[in-house]
């Protein structure tokens, strides 16, 4: 009777949090092995919600429990925490993410559109850039991408580094596949 009990909790909290409605699905459920996401049989696995309502408040959200996470990490650990740069934000990370959106293709870019060109032509110096994705939004309090991201040792070398001062994320939503893509910079 507990576990009854414990999932339609779950489902409604899931509904007031995120300003929307959820509608669940048998026919997508998905594991993360390293960093493939590959879709699995959901006999006794807890579904993946598809997300209808308001995504951009949802992305907005999970952006900021993002931001909030990793900076209770470092203070936690002795690590000054980042101040937000909305400047790099609208010059850096948005455009690349519309971009990861629109081929579906999680990457740091090739030649023209390498990070370093990139970078260089928004006039932003010494910085880093984390890029994932994955099919869940945020659990209650827990960020799905900060999970993922220290998960990555790259990733998370970037994202603890003590010389970066700033950071700007960007979180958005296809609905036709169901991915959330992120794109994380960071700066001295």
């Amino acid at each position: 009777m507990k576990k009854l009990l414990t999932i339609p909790l779950f489902f409604i909290s899931l509904i007031l949090y995120a300003q929307g409605t959820f509608t669940w699905t048998t026919q997508q459920c998905y594991k993360i092995v390293g960093y493939d996401t590959t879709q699995v049989d959901c006999e006794d696995i807890l579904p993946t919600p598809i997300f209808y309502g308001n995504v951009d408040s949802l992305c907005l959200e999970i952006e900021k429990r993002f931001v909030e996470t990793l900076n209770e990490w470092r203070r936690n650990h002795g690590i000054h925490e980042l101040e937000y740069d909305y400047d790099m934000q609208s010059l850096l990370t948005v455009p690349w993410n519309e971009s990861q959106v629109q081929s579906g293709k999680i990457s740091h870019g090739e030649g023209y559109n390498s990070f370093k060109n990139r970078s260089n032509r928004a006039g932003i110096r010494g910085c880093g850039e984390c890029c994932a994705s994955n099919y869940r939004s945020d659990i209650g309090e827990v960020s799905q991408f900060f999970i993922q991201y220290k998960n990555s040792s790259p990733h998370w070398k970037i994202l603890t580094n003590n010389d970066y001062n700033y950071i700007s994320v960007s979180v958005l939503y296809d609905q036709e596949t169901n991915m959330y893509y992120s794109v994380v910079n960071v700066r001295m």
